[in-house]
């Protein structure tokens, strides 16, 4: 289920957000404003539930390195890979935020940098 809602920075600003489940993360948020200003400008092919199901099903989520914050859930949807990315913020600690979200024909994307995979389905 995708949540709409209001949060508050420390500062008092409101930002309106996504909220999502993911399948190794308790909470994911996706500012809506990134959403509309990055992901889909540059990334069109992107939509709230594409993003939704990589986060919930996704069929690898893989992280750079042991000591790296992002991990990188990826799924397969009609011969596409899907990824979108996502990160801790040090202050927060069990909530995630979205960094990107793309799409890519290469299924060995990132397979050299991401060596470490925490989920793999099975």
């Amino acid at each position: 289920m995708i949540k709409e809602k209001l949060r508050y920075t420390k500062t008092g600003k409101r930002i309106e957000t996504y909220e999502f489940d993911a399948k190794l993360h308790q909470k994911v948020v996706m500012d809506k404003s990134q959403f509309e200003n990055h992901i889909l400008v540059k990334h069109p092919e992107m939509t709230i539930e594409i993003i939704k199901e990589v986060l919930k099903n996704p069929d690898v989520v893989t992280k750079q390195s042991k000591s790296k914050k992002e991990h990188f859930y990826q799924k397969k949807i009609n011969n596409l890979n899907y990824f979108v990315v996502i990160s801790q913020n040090p202050s927060i600690r069990k909530l995630r935020f979205v960094v990107t979200a793309f799409m890519t024909k290469d299924a060995n994307f990132l397979k050299e940098k991401n060596k470490y995979v925490r989920y793999k389905i099975k």
